[in-house]
């Protein structure tokens, strides 16, 4: 057992307090690491500006919202001076930033000014930017610094996919600094259920409804297996999905699923909260993602611990952990779905291997152990 440190988180937004989600999967990280250790969460944009205190750790609030330009700077400098103010009261091991844009600048900088190591984690499209879709923080040539400056000044940088991986390596983190830490979900809220009913199959998608979500391929898988039911190719009956999510493309999706012939074929929850989930996915027999992008895909370790098998675009885990290979192609899709829906013997099968995934890999025991044994090491 390693001694307890004193760890700067630096993110963009936290919660409140515990009912808060702002971002369910780094609020469940740094409740756990305060167990062991003494937490302090700095976050930069949201909430508003404050000290909240909850979960046995600390939360000081920049309150920066959506402002940009010149006051990006001033807000900064006020984080730096919020850091070093906390490090002279009671002197920190280490900082560890979520994302690799401005919180990993705020943290590398106040890093050089401490004398302290950084782990820096991507958690999103920090290295990537898709024109068509207008997704990605490489879209910029300031962002592009920002990111740049942050990987080389960090002391370690963390993925949580393989395919993260990938992409930082193609940017030239050397290998000897990149660590495998997938963020974890607890596997005893998000766990099986019995399965449902073999009379209605259903796919379900937590995702918001934005372009690089591309629920467009979503829509055209269900349509392909809605055509080979009606030409009687396979023996599955007729496939709901539940799309919970929401966002800017709600209407246009709506438009394009009446258009396919699906309306009565889909359910819209809209934006499902954080406590509710765990009772969603076990309305589900399989998981599909259909995203351009995902740096890890938090929703696909949810659907595992609760016992679905699931599928989809070669992102994020998917190379890993998908029931059948991955791919962004939808007749393979479509073909992926209906034959696991028409064995199901097999179909058991997967459920315990996909629960198993969840329980042996991304439990957050096991996810918090590895940044623990990763702070180890930049501070040893």
């Amino acid at each position: 057992m390693s001694h307890p440190l004193r760890i700067a988180l630096i993110l963009p937004g936290f919660s409140r307090d515990a009912d808060h989600w702002a971002i369910p999967a780094l609020q469940n990280l740094a409740v756990h690491l305060a167990q062991a250790h003494d937490v302090t969460v700095f976050s930069l944009r949201y909430p508003a500006a404050g000290i909240y205190r909850f979960g046995g750790l600390t939360h000081v609030a920049l309150g920066g919202g959506q402002r940009g330009g010149l006051y990006s700077l001033r807000l900064w400098q006020r984080a730096v001076r919020a850091i070093m103010q906390a490090h002279r009261q009671r002197p920190f091991h280490l900082l560890h930033a979520f994302w690799v844009d401005e919180p990993g600048l705020t943290a590398v900088l106040a890093a050089a000014l401490i004398k302290r190591p950084v782990v820096a984690s991507i958690g999103g499209g920090e290295l990537v930017y898709f024109p068509d879709l207008n997704y990605g923080t490489q879209a910029t040539r300031l962002r592009r610094t920002i990111i740049r400056v942050a990987l080389n000044r960090a002391t370690a940088v963390t993925a949580g996919s393989l395919y993260q991986l990938a992409q930082c390596r193609a940017h030239g983190v050397p290998a000897e600094r990149l660590h495998l830490a997938p963020l974890g979900v607890d596997t005893d809220l998000f766990r099986p259920r019995p399965t449902p009913d073999w009379a209605r199959p259903t796919l379900i998608q937590a995702a918001s409804l934005i372009p690089v979500k591309e629920q467009v391929l979503l829509l055209d898988v269900m349509r392909r297996i809605k055509t080979a039911n009606a030409k009687r190719l396979r023996a599955v009956p007729p496939i709901h999905l539940i799309l919970a999510g929401d966002g800017p493309l709600k209407d246009d999706l709506q438009q394009l699923a009446r258009q396919y012939g699906l309306a009565e074929n889909i359910t819209w929850p809209g934006k499902v909260a954080y406590p509710a989930m765990p009772g969603l996915y076990p309305q589900a027999h399989l998981y599909l993602q259909t995203s351009r992008h995902e740096s890890q895909g938090v929703a696909v370790v949810e659907a595992l611990a609760c016992g679905l098998p699931v599928l989809g675009t070669a992102v994020g885990l998917l190379p890993t952990t998908a029931a059948r290979p991955a791919t962004n192609d939808p007749a393979t899709l479509a073909a992926q779905i209906m034959d696991i829906l028409a064995d199901q013997k097999g179909y058991e099968q997967l459920r315990e291997k996909a629960r198993a995934t969840a329980v042996n890999h991304y439990s957050l025991p096991h996810t918090t152990t590895a940044f623990n044994r990763i702070y180890q090491t930049v501070i040893g």
